[in-house]
């Protein structure tokens, strides 16, 4: 018993470290911005490189052949695609190995509660910092000057007129004309961002969290109206229009979709782009930042688009808003379908298992119809692929732990006259 707890333990501690640090390594970045030590792309980048090295206690267990079978065919394809146009992406091999490593991480642990107990913890953490700031704000806005940290990663132009105004992110605000969705009277039209620095980012999070919550079994309600309360108040704090439509589609399909119904979101993205390119073709209306007006942009680009640019030859940049068009031009149609064939033909061990993925292939079907690269953002994607790697509930054992490694560790206690001898 004593063992499994030192095992478990230690289990948790690298869960906290790794998935810890996707969620808070840009706040964390943001904070030295303020204080002084100018942070530069290239030290996000460099931090996105130590959080996966910081996953290799978690890989090195066992390795999984489909990933690397996977992991080489798409660097393959992708090297393909750099010759054919003439410069290699490295943003597109970035955006697939966090999937990979953080599904292999998760895959290794396989246990949900385990996940459960990091997932409350971080969950927790965020609250906090959401209600600091929504309590507090000139003091978060001192510690965490957010604008001036996307400035100094060049995300930002240096000189607008919101800079004056606030240190927040330019959606951290919702402007006079559009306002407030979700309780407008009590607070007014500041999007909170926690510790994620953008209201968008906070809302996918929550979008994530409620999915974990709607997929476990009946017999652990608790534990389902925890995550998906603390979703809903995620949600209205960060004013997410995007997460309050999906986490409303994920509670149909929790009551909707029993059984084999739970694969139907694999046929989304068919629809969904039929859609798109329906609605670029035929309407003429003002383009906007609102739903129907980025709706309108992503159908426009892909109608737009050529067949170089559908396989992933072409122009790859330039999509902000588009996530479709964005993954066909970094990825290319045929490796963008081979990886959604894959994810759904991963053999799933329970129910619990297959409505997860169900409600993330809703999630990412929902996102990329709307924002550009936001499915592949660290500080979101790191935490739901390591949690579609959980379910799969197929751990590892940690070889440092193992029960094997601890017995050759132990020394061996000499006998006393007549006794066979034990380890220490």
């Amino acid at each position: 018993m004593l063992q499994k707890a030192v095992n478990e333990s230690r289990q948790l501690q690298l869960i906290l470290l790794v998935v810890g640090a996707t969620v808070f390594y840009q706040a964390a970045l943001c904070a030295l911005n303020t204080f002084g030590f100018p942070v530069s792309r290239a030290m996000i980048m460099a931090s996105e490189f130590l959080i996966l090295v910081a996953c290799l206690p978690l890989l090195i267990p066992r390795v999984l052949p489909g990933v690397m079978i996977l992991a080489a065919f798409s660097g393959a394809f992708l090297c393909l695609q750099a010759l054919l146009r003439g410069g290699l992406d490295l943003k597109a091999f970035r955006d697939l190995l966090i999937p990979l490593c953080f599904y292999w991480a998760g895959r290794n642990v396989g246990s949900p509660a385990q996940a459960d107990k990091a997932l409350r913890i971080i969950v927790g953490v965020v609250l906090f910092f959401a209600f600091f700031e929504l309590l507090a704000l000139d003091v978060y806005t001192r510690i965490f000057n957010i604008f001036s940290y996307y400035v100094s990663t060049g995300s930002l132009e240096e000189i607008t007129e919101y800079q004056r105004d606030s240190r927040l992110q330019m959606n951290g605000i919702r402007p006079p004309g559009i306002g407030r969705t979700l309780l407008p009277g009590l607070l007014d039209s500041h999007r909170v961002s926690s510790v994620f620095l953008e209201p968008v980012s906070l809302g996918n999070f929550a979008t994530i969290v409620a999915a974990w919550g709607l997929a476990k079994d009946k017999s652990q309600l608790r534990d389902t109206l925890i995550f998906v309360g603390a979703a809903v108040v995620l949600i209205v704090l960060a004013d997410s229009r995007f997460a309050l439509l999906s986490v409303s589609f994920l509670l149909f399909a929790r009551f909707a979709l029993v059984g084999w119904a739970n694969y139907l979101p694999f046929l989304m993205p068919i629809g969904i782009l039929a859609m798109l390119v329906a609605i670029g073709m035929f309407w003429n209306g003002v383009y906007g930042d609102d739903y129907i007006g980025r709706l309108a942009s992503s159908g426009r680009s892909l109608v737009e688009f050529n067949v170089a640019n559908l396989l992933g030859f072409g122009h790859n940049g330039g999509f902000p808003d588009q996530g479709y068009a964005y993954s066909f031009s970094k990825f290319g149609l045929v490796l963008v379908m081979v990886l959604w064939f894959v994810f759904w033909l991963i053999p799933a061990p329970d129910d619990q298992a297959r409505r997860f993925r169900c409600y993330i292939g809703v999630y990412a079907s929902l996102i990329l119809c709307v924002s550009g690269s936001s499915l592949f953002a660290l500080k979101t994607a790191g935490v739901v692929w390591f949690l579609f790697g959980i379910v799969m509930r197929d751990p590892a054992r940690l070889p440092e732990t193992s029960e094997k490694s601890l017995k050759r560790r132990l020394p061996v206690v000499a006998p006393a006259p007549g006794k066979k001898g034990v380890r220490a």
